[in-house]
């Protein structure tokens, strides 16, 4: 029955795995829009009828770059978190507002995004997790 009460030590790490997991799957995002070029995402930005495609693009690859990055190393992770889940639910606003939730297609709308706001926003309250430069940091003695 332990199984169905985990220790703290054990939430911790499957907290590990999942930030390190969303930061590795976020960071990839990034890495495609970077790859594909900044013009090819900024085309597609402006297709949306977004102001000022060119900034948001480079905010975007961006923020999935650095915040992926962050919450791969587990650093800043509450902060990583919460601006995660603003980028998110920004991108939600653009590009899902005012549609259906449940459609004839298979699927939700915007299931990703809505899966990753919420791992975003989970990283708010659960912290890092075992392993983590937050972890390692907030262990060792302040100089004086």
């Amino acid at each position: 029955m332990k199984f169905l009460h985990p220790s703290p030590p054990s939430s911790a790490r499957g907290v590990t795995i999942l930030r390190v997991v969303f930061g590795a799957l976020l960071m990839l995002h990034g890495f495609q829009k970077f790859m594909a070029g900044h013009a090819a995402f900024t085309a597609s930005v402006a297709a949306m009828g977004v102001q000022k495609p060119d900034i948001v693009a480079w905010l975007v690859i961006a923020g999935e770059l650095g915040l992926g990055a962050l919450l791969l190393l587990g650093a800043l992770t509450r902060v990583a978190g919460f601006l995660a889940a603003i980028l998110f639910a920004s991108i939600w606003f653009v590009t899902e507002a005012g549609k259906p939730l449940l459609t004839d297609a298979s699927g939700v709308t915007a299931e990703l995004l809505i899966v990753y706001f919420a791992i975003s926003v989970s990283f708010v309250f659960l912290g890092p997790g075992a392993i983590s430069l937050d972890r390692k940091l907030a262990r060792q003695p302040g100089k004086r």
